[in-house]
């Protein structure tokens, strides 16, 4: 179910979120090349592992200071990866639900 969001209807909001999941994705994407270059890590391989650890709350997206998405590690501190993994929870739900679509079209 997509999360409601004050003024913007359910049709827009799921249309916001498969945005952002295709924006994320990509700048995983960019990640995942540039550390294949450096190991035999394959680019699927890396996207997923970012993806989990976007879950697990090991990782959160910021905003840098020239304005562009990133990527920051989350603390050591155990409360604060879960509180990153409440936030980041949204985004994990919408990219499932895009994975499901796509596998039940194929």
């Amino acid at each position: 179910m997509t999360e409601r969001v004050s003024g913007v209807p359910g049709e827009a909001k799921a249309m916001i979120d498969e945005t952002m999941v295709r924006i994320v994705d990509a700048l995983f994407r960019h990640f995942a090349r540039e550390m294949s270059l450096k190991s035999d890590l394959l680019i699927e391989d890396a996207i997923d592992g970012l993806w989990i650890l976007l879950e697990e709350g090991s990782l959160r997206l910021a905003c840098s200071d020239n304005g562009h998405l990133t990527v920051e590690p989350c603390g050591e501190n155990r409360a604060e990866r879960r509180a990153q993994a409440k936030k980041n929870r949204p985004l994990i739900e919408s990219k499932r639900r895009m994975d499901r679509a796509v596998k039940d079209a194929a």
